[in-house]
């Protein structure tokens, strides 16, 4: 007899100790734990930098996928060991890790944060 009910995705199990801390955060609490989680998975499963920035920002963007217009913004992740960063986010849609040696800033920003006037 065939089993009906949905799928539930199975949890990453991770493959290597790690640790983190959260630097600063502007985001409920349910958004930060997925993008605890979402942030450990990568680091575990990736080695180059850009790979784990991309599949942060993808798998975020897959947990909590925008209706699609511009003016809703979009979710943008940074990861290294040294950099400096200015950025503007969309209210309580920022936060700040740190994972064993790397850092990790992901936010959500709108594709045109303000109109440039010629005046």
């Amino acid at each position: 007899m065939a089993d009906d009910a949905p799928q539930k995705e199975q949890e990453y199990q991770l493959q290597h100790p790690h640790t983190y801390k959260v630097v600063s955060s502007y985001m409920p609490e349910s958004f930060e734990v997925t993008a605890i989680s979402i942030c450990l998975e990568a680091v575990d499963r990736f080695r180059h930098l850009k790979d784990v920035a991309f599949f942060i920002k993808h798998e975020y963007d897959k947990k909590y996928p925008g209706s699609g217009k511009a003016t809703e913004g979009v979710y943008h992740c940074v990861v290294g060991k040294s950099f400096a960063s200015a950025v503007s986010h969309e209210t309580r849609q920022m936060i700040h890790l740190k994972v064993d040696t790397y850092h990790i800033i992901l936010w959500k920003s709108k594709d045109t944060p303000f109109h440039v006037s010629d005046n």
